[in-house]
């Protein structure tokens, strides 16, 4: 019964490394292609003049 419980708990912890991706790319990132962050739109993100600390202050 030892034996059987040691080995479900090293096959958990062997599941859990390849999912986190310690033996490798996981299984969660095949296939997928980042883009570079030259290509992402920079066009979403504004930037305003910046809020003075007293005006920010209820």
């Amino acid at each position: 019964m030892h034996l059987l419980l040691t080995l479900a708990i090293l096959v958990n912890i062997a599941l859990f490394a390849f999912g986190q991706g310690f033996f490798g790319t996981p299984p969660v990132e095949q296939g997928r292609d980042p883009r570079p962050l030259s290509q992402r739109n920079q066009a979403a993100v504004t930037l305003g003049p910046p809020i003075a600390a007293q005006a920010a202050q209820p």
